[in-house]
């Protein structure tokens, strides 16, 4: 109906900006939910290594998370503060835990936990168990960096010939189009082509740039 009303230029146009507010409005949420917890999987090999010292050393558990808390953790600990108020509240130390991986999407994290709370249980050398899961961890990060540089690198060829190369050889084929056949396209089409349709493709394969980076 608005293509029956308008032109088609502003019918583009508007289309356009319904299509990229939809996007914001729905996706933000989740990224800025996600932000918050984006330093988790860079520090915690970091932090587990840090508590497996602690616990060699012969510090308790909750001595440990203290002094993980006290550290320069980022988001980790911000968590283990919450998790020791929750205690010092009445929480017990499992339930605290458990709330704290349910709360943070983070495998290795979750991995760590899972294991604090089964020494808790049945006993054993936790110190050992969380030095290795920092450097499962460690070992599972770089697997990752390089699948992500291979990808990486198949993708700006694409992102090259849609962005920089399909643009300019349009505009030229066009030129030379229009010398011979006259006006093939509106100057108003022309101007949604290469002011918002090139463009928003441009941001979106940016965006599934940033989506294919591995959250290290």
């Amino acid at each position: 109906m608005l293509i029956l009303y308008t032109s088609l230029e502003i019918a583009g146009i508007y289309a356009i900006l319904v299509l990229m507010t939809y996007t914001f409005v729905f996706y933000y949420p989740q990224i800025k939910k996600n932000r918050i917890y984006e330093d988790i999987n860079q520090e915690l090999p970091y932090a587990l290594r840090h508590m497996g010292i602690e616990l060699k050393s012969g510090k308790g558990l909750h001595d440990t998370m203290i002094t993980i808390k006290n550290a320069n953790y980022g988001s980790i600990s911000e968590e283990f503060t919450r998790v020791l108020e929750e205690i010092k509240f009445g929480n017990s130390t499992e339930d605290s835990l458990l709330e704290m991986s349910s709360r943070v999407k983070s495998d290795g994290l979750t991995r760590a936990i899972h294991q604090i709370i089964s020494t808790l249980r049945v006993g054993g050398n936790l110190a050992n168990s969380l030095d290795i899961i920092a450097k499962d961890i460690t070992f599972d990060m770089q697997i990752k960096l390089k699948e992500y540089s291979q990808k990486l690198n198949s993708f700006i060829l694409i992102y090259t010939f849609i962005a920089i190369l399909t643009p300019v050889i349009s505009l030229i084929m066009l030129m030379a189009g229009s010398t011979v056949l006259g006006d093939i396209i509106s100057s108003g089409l022309l101007f949604v082509i290469y002011g918002l349709f090139f463009p928003s493709i441009v941001i979106f394969m940016g965006v599934f740039i940033k989506k294919l980076e591995p959250k290290i």
